[in-house]
């Protein structure tokens, strides 16, 4: 009987495959994080948006108190929209990290002959 110590086995075989875990796990980590911060973004843009739309009549230029609530608003929004955007941008190169790692997986299996055409039958080579 042989022994061999399967951490050892599967690290030596498998070090890439896991790097590659590892930095997709960071990726889908900061993509959670910026969905929870576009979350609170909006939820800060729709406050400051009641806070100037229950501000007291003119809403125009004339009223100092509205210009305050209302920029106070526009700051949120682009604060909204700057993290909208980071949270795309994250979402991209999750993405393309995803797309890769399917790729790769691609070259380590092949459909089994017999069974061509049928989803999940898949043998490692």
């Amino acid at each position: 009987m042989m022994h061999l110590s399967p951490i050892d086995d599967f690290a030596s075989h498998h070090a890439f495959e896991a790097e590659e875990l590892e930095r997709y796990r960071g990726k889908y980590l900061r993509v959670e994080r910026l969905r929870s911060k576009v979350q609170a973004a909006k939820r800060a843009a729709a406050e400051s948006l009641a806070r100037a739309n229950d501000a007291p009549e003119p809403h125009d230029g004339s009223n100092t108190i509205f210009v305050a609530l209302f920029d106070a608003h526009c700051r949120d929004r682009e604060t909204l929209f700057q993290t909208m955007r980071e949270l795309d941008e994250a979402c991209g190169e999750l993405h393309v990290m995803a797309g890769g790692m399917q790729a790769a997986e691609g070259f380590s299996r092949r459909n089994s002959a017999h069974l061509e055409g049928q989803t999940g039958t898949n043998e490692w080579i």
